[in-house]
């Protein structure tokens, strides 16, 4: 039988109880709810692990959500049609979720997502999850305190991102990209500009300047920052 397009054959499986302490993990602090041995085991029981090619849509805009995902290794973008080009809201790598606020709102999701490279994601299948996060506090309280905290991470990114004119942006979000160390930036210039609402030639003229400044190097969808205190004080930090 053929794998459905884009999936990558044979590849769907149960977690292991090391990778059900990673997904444990990325939900938020242990000392603030901490999971028993029946709650690891409840959680990692409704996981299921699979890796998907580059390109693959893993979520449609306006679609019901049937499972919430969390990525193990890869990259995967959210975006949103207008007229017939995609516009681009972000960029999500290892330990970010996606389809939870849909599926607590019980709302279609406002996004598509797409794997930008191969992608490794740990899946909860929502109606069971669902019964889960009811009966196991611990496990609930851990799904709120991740919410939460994306949440708060997602207004501080607004903030500093609308802070200043474009340059400082365009700044802020490479810092943002990097966690402020001198690494590499994974992203096409048209989509930055689209992460910022910008055009792509206002972009290309402000990494232009860094480049020439000797702050970063640019190449074909990435970007080397070089210099990371230059850029986040060009950034206004």
């Amino acid at each position: 039988m053929n794998a459905p397009v884009g999936v990558v054959a044979g590849c769907v499986e149960r977690v292991t109880l090391q990778e059900a302490g990673w997904l444990a993990r990325c939900l938020g602090r242990g000392d603030l709810a901490p999971f028993t041995d029946a709650d690891l085991g409840a959680l990692g029981a409704l996981a299921q692990t699979e890796r998907v090619a580059a390109g693959t849509r893993l979520t449609t805009e306006g679609e019901v959500v049937s499972s919430i995902a969390v990525i193990r290794s890869g990259s995967v973008e959210l975006y949103r049609r207008r007229a017939h080009h995609r516009v681009v809201l972000q960029v999500l790598r290892e330990g970010d979720v996606f389809g939870d606020i849909p599926f607590l709102c019980g709302l279609p999701p406002p996004f598509s997502a797409r794997a930008l490279t191969e992608v490794h994601l740990i899946r909860l299948g929502a109606a069971r999850l669902q019964r889960l996060l009811a009966e196991r506090p611990a496990v609930c309280h851990r799904f709120l305190f991740s919410l939460a905290s994306r949440l708060q991470r997602a207004y501080s990114r607004l903030l500093q991102l609308t802070r200043g004119d474009l340059r400082q942006q365009v700044c802020s979000l490479l810092l943002e990209e990097v966690g402020g160390g001198g690494e590499r930036v994974c992203l096409s210039q048209g989509t930055i500009a689209e992460l910022l609402g910008a055009s792509r030639p206002a972009v290309n003229k402000v990494l232009g300047e860094l480049e020439r400044g000797g702050v970063l190097s640019l190449g074909y969808r990435r970007i080397e920052v070089l210099e990371p205190t230059s850029l986040a004080t060009r950034a206004g930090r």
